[in-house]
């Protein structure tokens, strides 16, 4: 059995009726008479829950594609991410009988007597595929996680699908060719997130490069992983859910663990695991951060991630004409757009986000304020969103790091921010002190 439609045609055309789907609801939402904002409401509610049932239904990159658009709930119709949220849950696994002749087809006998026993109940299961529990013949506990069949052929029709319902839906304000530069990073990290052998390569990178105090990563049974198949040491720990009730210190020492990591992927391993579901963690009383499924993991150049510490640096010290330069080096400037134009937005993000993390020592997670303040410069300033267009280099970064100020959100953990920085080379000044006066 296939994920849902067989056919790459039978894909294609749920999704299309989607967006045909969407598209009437457009004409009809644009019709006169009525409350427009009731109107519109609705419309959203409806396009979500009609997304929501399709992507999840097809699963792969259709339901990745719903996944990373409900992260971005800060910027999408509440009523359409309040529906795709939806899709972050665990799916319906495929039963084992489905499962268990992709196991026999890839290993040999040798293989398969290193294996006791697979329990045929999955612990988890996804877009991509899920995980079962199983014991080696040394008895020592794995798991096994098998790639449904079906998904790596639907990646390329499954983009281009959903690339038409964007457009049908026009959910971005980005112009045509920025949409196409998106959805090829989308393309791009979706199809090597079903090769499994990538995924294995970015463990071994990130075990080798990102091996930090506070991480603990599955190491591999190389000699069992096979095209579709990974089987990885079972290494346990509590959800997040029961996590965010233990004690202060607990909870600081997993804030501080998640922070560090995320800045020396970034900086240092130059690959950042960017599937931040909280699922994809799992959170030990000794502070110890657990870390699962590096199947989406974004590499960046040394000249990208040095760019992003200059920007940073020249955001704090209100140096708009050289932040200007960064973005537009990025690519995330639209063609003729001044330093003049944006210096303001400049000027109110970098104190709603560099100047409050550097605030104090220690950065309380649990201040509702911070979020709250850049969603409100972000809704006034909706007007500027042409001005910009989308990096592709960092949309997985970003991904990444939402992921993990919503975790740090969920712990109440208390971070130093600005010490964790520096070593990067990013300089906030605690307070302020030191800080120039912003200038236009």
């Amino acid at each position: 059995m296939a994920i849902k439609t067989s056919s790459a045609g039978g894909r294609t055309g749920k999704i299309l009726g989607a967006g045909l789907r969407t598209l009437g609801r457009t004409v009809l939402n644009k019709l006169p008479g009525g409350d427009r904002l009731e109107r519109t409401a609705i419309y959203w509610a409806e396009v979500g829950e009609d997304w929501a049932q399709t992507l999840g239904d097809l699963r792969g990159a259709a339901m990745k594609m719903g996944q990373l658009a409900s992260q971005y709930a800060d910027v999408l119709p509440p009523q359409l991410a309040e529906q795709l949220k939806k899709l972050q849950r665990s799916v319906e696994p495929l039963p084992f009988v489905d499962i268990e002749p992709l196991l026999d087809a890839q290993w040999t006998p040798t293989q398969k007597k290193r294996i006791r026993s697979v329990e045929p109940d999955a612990i988890a299961a996804a877009s991509i595929g899920q995980v079962h529990r199983a014991v080696l013949s040394n008895g020592a506990p794995v798991v096994i996680k098998v790639r449904y069949p079906g998904v790596v052929d639907a990646v390329d029709a499954d983009v281009a699908q959903l690339k038409r319902l964007i457009g049908l839906s026009k959910l971005l304000p980005v112009d045509g060719a920025s949409i196409d530069t998106l959805m090829a990073e989308v393309r791009a990290r979706f199809r090597e997130e079903t090769d499994y052998a990538a995924e294995l390569g970015h463990l071994k990178h990130l075990r080798k490069h990102a091996k930090l105090p506070g991480i603990v990563y599955p190491k591999p049974v190389e000699a069992l992983c096979a095209d579709g198949i990974l089987v990885l040491s079972e290494e346990a720990g509590a959800s997040l859910e029961a996590a965010k009730d233990w004690p202060q210190d607990v909870r600081d020492a997993l804030g501080l663990a998640l922070s560090r990591w995320a800045l020396h992927q970034m900086f240092v391993a130059l690959a950042v695991h960017a599937d931040p579901h909280p699922g994809n963690f799992a959170f030990r009383e000794t502070g110890e951060l657990v870390v699962y499924d590096f199947g989406c993991v974004k590499r960046l150049s040394r000249p990208v991630a040095d760019r992003v510490v200059a920007l940073l640096n020249a955001a704090h010290e209100a140096r708009w004409d050289d932040l200007h330069g960064h973005l537009t080096a990025l690519g995330g400037i639209s063609e003729g757009v001044t330093t003049a134009q944006l210096t303001a937005l400049y000027r109110e993000l970098a104190e709603l986000i560099l100047g409050r993390l550097a605030e104090a020592e220690m950065f309380d997670f649990d201040d509702a304020t911070f979020i709250t303040g850049i969603r409100g410069a972000i809704k006034r300033n909706l007007g500027l969103s042409f001005k910009f267009k989308p990096v592709s280099d960092l949309l997985f970064v970003l991904r990444a790091l939402s992921g993990h100020y919503w975790i740090l959100r969920a712990l109440r953990a208390r971070v130093p921010v600005i010490a964790i920085l520096k070593p990067h080379g990013v300089q906030l000044a605690q307070g302020g002190a030191d800080k120039p006066t912003p200038r236009a």
